[in-house]
């Protein structure tokens, strides 16, 4: 006879297995407590952010998406492609209706899910939990190169999803891999790394293909593979711009010759802070065949292969490979001497708490507690008031870095010089921008030419330096931060008569606070 557990003792042992914290729910706290402390000013630190918000605001004001560019002055009516329109949309509802501490709890939540699925799903394929927490968390570290609030996080999102899909339908058949279609129609409208996802599935089918025996199951399955990768290239499609999209993307990637100016499109920077995980995760690749009783399997290890060589020539892809071959390291650690196959928590139901701190979180970020913001110590507030007062005639020179905050916090809105959208300019230009930096010649060429009559920038360029001994300039405002400059108009015959002084400080930042 077959004992029947009692109700009472039946819930006290579900409610005990709601409660028991996972290998999942390690991984997740890690990863929150990780991105809420270095996210404070951490996730604000691409340039790219403000020009998304504003465009944001835009797209709602209007209800349609920019095809042309109108944020700068130099680049007015240019025909221009956004890519992260959704994300733009996203970001300005966010922050104009909690304020920018609720996109920081957003990001560590998403975040932290993200790593935490990928524990639980090493776990689930039979990865000891030891070892699905530390490939999870070795991924978790190499993707904290780009921990930034930008619409890839999305594209994290989606090729995690998109290697599960693949996965399964490698494993069992079926139809999982016809959700990458899916996934790729939704992610070309939030970012431009949809490109991976055909590769995604592309690769799975290279690596389907070489997994066993040749026979006529395996051919439908590769083919199912191919024929999931030649939807989801054209699920792309499905955005405001159509092929244009594609063809913005390739064009950036492929023909702009941009690629070898932008710092997340160069190599592996080996040797250099920021890099030593990336290299811990390889040198494990490399050294735990050698003591592991477990060897890589054919399907992983084309992954592996395809997305190494793609991180190792733009470090942007680094994340994606990590989650590629978290697979694999898993499988190696398990096969270690000392690797234990006890399970953690035997009933593998998901515990309450990381939906618990999630909701704690949310609850802290509506109610206005700063979670993080722009740094003040990096970020040029203190000028903006003195710059809001000049002439919205004037052209203005500027760092590159501070093209989004002055397209976005000036008041009234003012057109910049330049942002960090470089598909814009043209190599040409930011070639010509960075040469007149220095203070060289070209800045007499530039100056004249463009008319400039504004130049805010670092005081340690040669330009701010050589401008202030220039008897045609003078000093409007000037501190650790920034110097801005104007040209002088007639008449006026000291830089005493135009200095302004301090603004009262970041109130952009502090209004959503």
């Amino acid at each position: 006879m077959i004992p029947i557990e009692k109700p009472a003792i039946a819930e006290s042992r579900w409610l005990a297995g709601r409660f028991m914290p996972g290998p999942e729910d390690l991984v997740f706290a890690v990863v929150l407590g990780v991105t809420l402390a270095g996210g404070r000013y951490g996730l604000f630190g691409d340039p790219g952010t403000p020009w998304h918000f504003r465009l944001g605001n835009d797209i709602l004001a209007s209800g349609s998406v920019a095809r042309c560019d109108h944020l700068t002055w130099t680049r007015a009516g240019t025909p221009w492609v956004d890519q992260s329109w959704g994300f733009d949309v996203l970001l300005a509802g966010i922050v104009n209706s909690w304020g920018w501490s609720m996109t920081v709890a957003l990001t560590a939540i998403g975040l932290a899910v993200l790593y935490a699925s990928m524990a639980r799903g090493l776990v689930r394929d039979g990865a000891a939990p030891i070892s699905a927490i530390a490939a999870a968390l070795l991924a978790a570290g190499i993707g904290a190169i780009h921990f930034l609030i930008r619409p890839h996080l999305f594209t994290y999102g989606f090729v995690y999803l998109s290697l599960r899909a693949c996965q399964r339908q490698h494993e069992r058949g079926g139809t999982s891999v016809f959700l990458v279609p899916l996934y790729t129609a939704i992610l070309a409208n939030l970012h431009g790394g949809f490109v991976a996802l055909p590769v995604i599935v592309a690769t799975a089918a290279l690596g389907h293909a070489i997994s066993g025996g040749w026979d006529r199951a395996r051919l439908r399955q590769v083919l199912t593979f191919a024929l999931a990768a030649g939807l989801s290239a054209l699920a792309a499609l499905a955005n405001p711009y159509g092929i244009g999209l594609y063809r913005h993307v390739v064009g950036l990637l492929f023909s702009s010759g941009l690629t070898t100016m932008i710092n997340e499109y160069q190599p592996a920077p080996f040797g250099r802070p920021g890099a030593e995980i990336l290299e811990w995760f390889l040198l494990a690749l490399v050294a735990l065949p050698v003591v592991s009783s477990r060897r890589i399997d054919r399907y992983p290890l084309v992954h592996v292969l395809v997305w190494l060589h793609l991180a190792l020539t733009s470090i942007r892809n680094a994340p994606f490979f990590a989650m590629a071959a978290a697979p694999a390291i898993a499988s190696l650690i398990d096969g270690l001497p000392l690797s234990s196959r006890r399970s953690w928590k035997p009933d593998g139901r998901a515990s309450v708490w990381p939906a618990v701190a999630a909701a704690a979180l949310l609850v802290v970020a509506a109610r206005g507690v700063w979670l993080g913001g722009f740094d003040p110590h990096k970020w040029p507030f203190d000028a903006l008031a003195t710059l809001d007062r000049q002439p919205l005639s004037s052209r203005l020179f500027h760092e590159q870095d501070w093209g989004g905050l002055i397209e976005a916090r000036t008041s009234p809105l003012r057109r910049t010089y330049l942002d960090d959208r470089f598909e814009l300019f043209g190599k040409k230009a930011i070639v010509e921008y960075v040469e007149v930096l220095t203070g060289g010649p070209t800045w007499d060429e530039v100056g004249t030419r463009d008319r400039i009559d504004l130049v805010w920038l670092r005081p340690d360029r040669g330009l701010a330096k050589r401008l202030k001994k220039d008897p045609s300039w003078t000093v409007l405002f000037e501190d650790r931060v920034s110097v801005l400059l104007a040209l002088r108009p007639p008449g006026v015959t000291t830089r005493a008569s135009l200095r302004t002084g301090r603004s009262s400080g970041p109130t952009w930042l502090s209004a959503h606070r």
